[in-house]
């Protein structure tokens, strides 16, 4: 597929997204050309606030600069890295999202530790193994390229437990002129509700600046607001990779 193929229209305004996929052959096949994309930024849905218990915990960092202020509750601590470690390595990530530390009491077994009560959202980032006989829980507060230790525990009460995942974000093609593709999707929908397509970004020169994945589960098909013969179509599952709605001005330049 050559996206200058495409990437004009005789219409009053300018194409600016493609929507494509690659057939079972790895040959690229235009899908549809459209004027805009509602729903194309985004910010992540934050995971429900939860209650959490690090136990036997030898506070180091930040971690143990919050503990040491008096009286203190309510501490946001930001994002807090979780490792799980077995004898010789990290087997799992996960985050606890915007932590907020809630309260402290010195460890039952030693009193040189805490457990210490966090409220955060809980995300997995990666799990390659199940979880060791006997774990040991590394700790990091800051962002991924700038972590610092925060110290390590003996156990996470709350973290293993199971979770509903987000629903997905919808996605609004707008003004959109479907190829032949997407018009047998349209005719067939249940076929393609599985796939996934890309959304190719087009500058003002028509040159691709971005591709994102999205979802081809078509939800609503209606005549377009721009008229004429395009459509809008309401896609289940925009993708996660989105921008934020405040990276939306550097887009448009």
């Amino acid at each position: 597929m050559r996206i200058a193929d495409h990437a004009r229209w005789d219409r009053g305004f300018p194409v600016k997204y493609l929507l494509a996929q690659k057939d079972e052959d790895g040959v690229e096949q235009l899908w549809g050309r459209c004027a805009g994309v509602e729903g194309f930024f985004v910010d992540p849905v934050p995971p429900p606030r939860e209650v959490l218990t690090l136990r036997g915990c030898r506070p180091d960092g930040l971690l143990s600069e919050v503990l040491a202020e008096p009286g203190v509750s309510l501490r946001g601590l930001g994002d807090v890295c979780v490792e799980v470690w077995d004898d010789e390595e990290p087997v799992q990530w996960w985050t606890l999202v915007d932590a907020v530390l809630l309260a402290h009491q010195p460890h039952s077994a030693d009193p040189k530790r805490y457990d210490i009560v966090l409220g955060a959202g809980v995300r997995n980032e990666e799990s390659f193994f199940e979880l060791p006989a006997t774990p040991r829980f590394e700790l990091f507060v800051g962002t991924t390229a700038a972590a610092a230790s925060a110290g390590w525990c003996s156990g996470v009460d709350g973290l293993f437990r199971a979770r509903v995942d987000p629903a997905p974000v919808p996605m609004e093609l707008i003004g959109c002129e479907p190829a032949e593709p997407l018009l047998a999707a349209l005719r067939r929908p249940r076929r393609s509700e599985r796939d996934w397509a890309y959304l190719l970004v087009l500058d003002r020169h028509g040159t691709v600046m971005a591709s994102r994945a999205v979802g081809l589960a078509i939800t609503r098909a209606r005549p377009s607001v721009f008229g004429g013969t395009l459509v809008d179509l309401t896609l289940t599952e925009g993708g996660d990779d989105r921008p934020s709605p405040a990276a939306r001005p550097i887009w448009a330049e």
